[in-house]
Order: structure tokens, then sequence, then C-alpha cells
């Protein structure tokens, strides 16, 4: 499946799966192998990566504003792993390049095809629903 298909059907089906009131994102292209969703803060946004090399797709909520703000995220979520490991038990949790921090899992995906895109559209209606209500507690 060629990326922009595959990211295309990302974004549509999540966003049929997703609460009425959850649907609502907004998107932003990263390049030809990730899509990011975000709800006013693009700087706080959920990301599908395809990993191309290590044949994994990455699904998962990105901290890439301030430093600061990115530490402040990444100790509000520690705070909360219990909570989060509850709905999303594969999730980590770590700082990562540039001072930014992610919240996030990998699923094998050595090709784009219809199985890796339901898979993702599960993992990332999963993310979405339990983390955007978190986000919005750390906005706040």
């Amino acid at each position: 499946m060629a990326p922009a298909d595959f990211f295309t059907g990302l974004r549509k089906g999540v966003k049929s799966k997703l609460p009425k009131e959850l649907r609502t994102f907004e998107t932003a292209r990263g390049h030809s192998r990730l899509t990011k969703l975000h709800y006013g803060h693009p700087e706080f946004h959920f990301e599908v990566w395809h990993h191309t090399g290590a044949g994994r797709l990455e699904v998962g909520l990105h901290f890439e504003g301030s430093a600061g703000a990115n530490q402040r995220a990444f100790e509000y979520f520690r705070e909360r792993m219990v909570e989060v490991k509850a709905r999303l038990p594969r999730a980590e949790l770590e700082p990562w390049d540039r001072g930014w921090t992610r919240l996030y899992e990998t699923l094998p995906a050595p090709q784009l095809d219809e199985v890796v895109l339901a898979n993702a559209v599960e993992r990332l209606d999963a993310y979405i629903a339990t983390l955007q209500p978190m986000l919005l507690g750390f906005l706040a």
C-alpha cells in the first residue's frame, strides 16, 4: 500500500472510530512516512510514523514544544503511568531527540498493508481516547 493511501485510510478510520467529541482533530503531515494529529496544540500531537528500516510502525503522543514544556509533560505523564498502562499496556514514556518526549509503542510493519492499517487504527484510537483527556488536564 502506498504511504499516502495508508495515512489517508488511517485518518479516516480513526475519525470514524473515535467518540464524537474527539473527531475534530487537525492534521499535519510531516513527511511521506508519518502523520500528526492534534487538537489545537500542534506541539503536542499524536503521531504515527513508519520506521521503514526497522519494519515498525510507531503510534504515540509526542511532546515537541519548548524544553520546559516537554519536561513538564514528561513529569505529568510519568505520575500517571499506572493509569496509562491500565489502558495502553505496551506504552512507554521516554525523553527523546532534541529535548522532546514521547509516550508510544511500536507495531510490526515490514510493509504498509490492510492488516497494519487495521492495527494502527485500533491503537491510535486507544491512544487518543486514553491520552487526550489527560492532555487536556495537563494543558489546563
